[in-house]
């Protein structure tokens, strides 16, 4: 069956993500499908099939989207990441459906690689997505070869900051002639304006909202850095907040370095809430795209201090909207939360241009914008 046997296009969101039953990359894939659902097309989803059924996932499938799930039981779930499932093997989607699009989801700019020389192979478009890269994960030769060739032949190769376009260049050794940059979507709203918080106590609430992954998101290295005599002795309070795998091993930490000046506040549903009460974002990440969380704390007026990681510095000016930290060290974070810190009396003016700023850079409505662009290649 073609394009032109069918009134609605077909369209295949296949998530990569093998890891977690839900992040930030599949939200990103979830509500484009989602906006693209509501215009009329018909859209499908290959993901790894879990024994929790995340919120967002159940809601997609209440609003009409097929979901299809990959079951690959051992030894057939331990193949590398960047390889064709299993299952997929077995019984292809893509040879059922036969898409006119399929959009390759990837948490990692490597882990969609199998997806898409399989649409290559077989004949369907496709368009490559991806939610992030990292200094420190590099393929092989072979592997960067094949990823190459992949984004190479996507209809369009979409990346969430200029940064994780520029690495995945140097890591598949080439010019991807495709690339496109893309926005996010945020959890707050746009016109987003809660008041400067006054606390009562006279200490200096600032916030890190992240995944409890340290692999990622450096919390180490903010604890190094909180653990220093000045940090300790300053009134401060760093609230952490998100969920993980790592959330054990975090609060060994930093009992381990007795850290009375970090807590602990579980998983934020209401963005927006968070800023009502805390003065500032910090995020010392390894690895990124461009976090939402950024947006959101600019959006309502909040400095941000940051790693030049990846797009986390792409929306700011140092020392004017932000505070930029070379890499994300205990030297170089310590340095500009520092040069922040002298400044704090500023921190009000300093949000309010980060609240101008980002709304220079950030569309009201970024996933509609992407499933615009989607919908082109598409052909409709």
């Amino acid at each position: 069956m073609g394009r032109t046997d069918r009134a609605r296009p077909r369209i295949l969101f296949a998530s990569a993500n093998e890891s977690a039953p839900w992040g930030p990359s599949e939200t990103n894939w979830a509500l484009a499908a989602g906006h693209w659902l509501g215009l009329g097309a018909d859209i499908h989803a290959s993901v790894k099939g879990w024994e929790e059924v995340p919120a967002e996932l159940a809601a997609l499938e209440r609003a009409g989207c097929a979901v299809h799930r990959r079951w690959d039981p051992p030894p057939h779930d331990q193949r590398p990441v960047h390889e064709l499932p299993w299952s997929e093997r077995q019984s292809s989607i893509l040879t059922k459906l036969r898409p006119d699009l399929v959009v390759v989801s990837q948490g990692d700019n490597y882990e969609g690689l199998g997806w898409m020389e399989e649409c290559l192979e077989r004949g369907f478009p496709y368009v490559a997505y991806s939610n992030s890269a990292s200094e420190y994960e590099w393929c092989t030769d072979d592997v960067a070869e094949r990823l190459s060739r992949a984004y190479a032949g996507a209809l369009a190769s979409f990346f969430v900051s200029e940064g994780n376009r520029e690495l995945t260049e140097r890591q598949v050794g080439g010019t991807i002639v495709n690339a496109r940059v893309v926005r996010c979507h945020f959890k707050v709203d746009y016109a987003a304006a809660p008041p400067w918080p006054e606390v009562g106590d006279g200490r200096v609430r600032m916030a890190c909202l992240a995944r409890l992954d340290p692999n990622s998101k450096g919390h180490d290295v903010l604890f190094d850095v909180l653990a220093l005599p000045k940090w300790r002795e300053r009134p401060l309070t760093v609230s952490l907040y998100g969920a993980g795998a790592h959330e054990r091993v975090l609060r060994a930490l930093r009992d381990r370095l007795g850290l009375t000046n970090v807590e602990f506040a579980g998983y934020a549903e209401d963005i927006e809430s968070v800023w009502r009460t805390h003065h500032g974002l910090l995020l010392c990440s390894r690895a990124e795209g461009l976090p939402t969380v950024i947006v959101e704390a600019m959006l309502c007026g909040r400095p941000v201090v940051v790693s030049d990681v990846a797009g986390n510095a792409e929306l700011l000016e140092d020392g004017v909207t932000g505070f930029v930290a070379a890499g994300p060290v205990a030297a170089c974070f310590d340095e500009a939360l520092e040069r922040a810190w002298q400044r704090r009396a500023e921190w009000p003016e300093i949000g309010r241009r980060a609240a101008e700023a980002v709304r220079r850079e950030i569309p009201p409505d970024p996933i509609a914008l992407l499933v615009e662009q989607f919908r082109e290649l598409a052909g409709g």
